[in-house]
C-alpha cells in the first residue's frame, strides 16, 4: 500500500493543516529522537474530493534539497533527493502506548508513516477509510512551481466519469447480434486544474480510441462510443456459444485511451503521456434450443 511519489517544487499552499510527526514534536518519546544532521521538513495534509495529499515542505538549505551544495543527489525530477512514500503505520508493542494516547486526539483517523530515501521520516493522521490509491505525496521546495509535476498529479486524479457498458438485449442469444455502447460519458474532453504558488496548471484529456473486448476472445477497435438502444449501435458482436463456459456471463469491457495535455496560466498546450481507463460488465448469453412436442 505505497502511495505514488509526486515531487512539486512549489511554495507551500496557504490553508494546509499542519500535521507534524508526533515523534518529531516529542523528541525522546517511545525511544525516537530526530537527528539534526538528517533532512528536516514541515509536513501537512490537505483533503479534497479526489483524495488526500501529503505535502512535505522543504527549505532550500535542508539536507537533500536542491539548494544544498553538499547533497550528492540533486536530480530536480525527484525533488533533489527527496523520494518519498506513505504507508499505513504498523502499530507494534513499542508504539502502542503512544498510539493509544495520540488516537484520542485524532478521532476517525489512522496514522500513516511518510518515509523518504534521504532519511526523513514523519507521521501524519489520515481519514481511517482512505485508500492508498487516494493518497499522494508531494514535495514542496523552494519558491517556484514545477508545472510538469503539478500536471502529473492532476492527471493521476482526473475525474473520469463512472462509465458503464450498455447492452441490448440484456441477455444475449447465440447467433444473434448484441449491441453495445458507453453509458455515463459523452466523449467530450475532461479537464482538471490546480493553483500552487500563484501558478495555475490545467490538464485536459480527450478520448482517442475505444477497445472493446467481448469475453469470448473477440475484440473491436473503434473511435465510437456506440449508440444507445433503441438506436442500432455500430458496436456489435455475435456470440457463437453460450456463456456457460465462462461461468455464466462473459466479461465485456471497454478500454478507453485518452490523449493528455497541460498548460500553465492559460498558455500554450504541452503534451503528456496518454492514459487508459477500463470498464467491465458481466454479460450472460444463452443458447436457444428447439423442443419437439407430440400431439
Amino acid at each position: 500500500m505505497t502511495a505514488r511519489l509526486l515531487v512539486i517544487a512549489a511554495v507551500a499552499a496557504a490553508g494546509l493543516i499542519l500535521a507534524r510527526s508526533a515523534w518529531a514534536d516529542d523528541p525522546g518519546d517511545d525511544g525516537y529522537t530526530p537527528q539534526p544532521d538528517l533532512p528536516q521538513a514541515d509536513v501537512s495534509v490537505e483533503s479534497g474530493p479526489d483524495g488526500v495529499t501529503i505535502y512535505i515542505a522543504v527549505s532550500e538549505t535542508s539536507p537533500g534539497s536542491s539548494g544544498d551544495s553538499s547533497s550528492s543527489d540533486t536530480d530536480s525530477s525527484s525533488g533533489g533527493g527527496w523520494s518519498c512514500t506513505a504507508d499505513v503505520m504498523n502499530i507494534g508493542n513499542a508504539t502502542r502506548e503512544w498510539f493509544e494516547r495520540e488516537s484520542a486526539l485524532h478521532p476517525g483517523e489512522a496514522p500513516w508513516v511518510v518515509r523518504c530515501d534521504n532519511g526523513f521520516m514523519s507521521i501524519v493522521w489520515l481519514p481511517i477509510d482512505v485508500e492508498a490509491s487516494e493518497v499522494s505525496v508531494v514535495v514542496v521546495q523552494g519558491d517556484s512551481v514545477d508545472p510538469a509535476s503539478v500536471a502529473a498529479e492532476l492527471l493521476d486524479h482526473v475525474p473520469v466519469p463512472a462509465i458503464t457498458v450498455g447492452v441490448n438485449p440484456e441477455v444475449g442469444l447465440v447467433a444473434l447480434p448484441s449491441w453495445f455502447w458507453v453509458e455515463g460519458y459523452d466523449g467530450l474532453p475532461i479537464t482538471a486544474s490546480d493553483t500552487l504558488g500563484g501558478t495555475t496548471v490545467e490538464v485536459e484529456i480527450t478520448p482517442t480510441s475505444y477497445r472493446w473486448t467481448f469475453g469470448d476472445g473477440a475484440t473491436v477497435e473503434s473511435t465510437s462510443l456506440g449508440q444507445p438502444y433503441p438506436e442500432e449501435s455500430d458496436i456489435r458482436h455475435t456470440y457463437e456459444q453460450s456463456s456457460l463456459s465462462a461461468g455464466g456471463a462473459f466479461p465485456v469491457s471497454v478500454e478507453i485511451t485518452f490523449s493528455a495535455r497541460y498548460r500553465v496560466d492559460g498558455g500554450p498546450w504541452e503534451p503528456l503521456d496518454p492514459i487508459t481507463r477500463a470498464f467491465t460488465a458481466a454479460y450472460p448469453v444463452q443458447q436457444l434450443q428447439s423442443i419437439l412436442t407430440g400431439r
